[in-house]
């Protein structure tokens, strides 16, 4: 039996707390989203609308963590991004035709300035 990789998320919030970076790592499985969920929300009603999603170190994402990521892009119209999904994420992003909807860019500042 192998083990799972535990899911981790980091909030890093730019110097004018006008976007967040959310590093995932990890497995984005239903139990994750169940835990990312609320603490995404919560920033959302705080007022933040540039979204960036680091997937440097996510190793899987589910229908349901696809599902958050793109709810999340359409409640900021938009000002949400990728930035360098693993492989296996980013073959996932381009066979469910998401990576239309969230853009993909090489690096953080990269998916800021695409959000702005």
């Amino acid at each position: 039996m192998s083990k799972q990789a535990a899911f981790i998320s980091q909030f890093e919030f730019t110097p004018d707390n006008r976007a967040v970076v959310i590093a995932l790592a990890g497995n984005l499985d239903p139990e994750a989203v169940e835990e990312l969920h609320p603490q995404i929300e919560e920033v959302y009603r705080a007022g933040l609308r540039r979204f960036v999603f680091d997937l440097t170190k996510l190793e899987y994402a589910g229908s349901l963590g696809l599902r958050l990521l793109v709810g999340l892009r359409n409640q900021v119209s938009g000002a949400g991004a990728v930035c360098n999904p693993t492989d296996a994420v980013r073959r996932m992003l381009e066979m469910t035709k998401l990576n239309t909807l969230l853009p993909e860019h090489a690096t953080r500042d990269a998916s800021l300035a695409a959000t702005a």
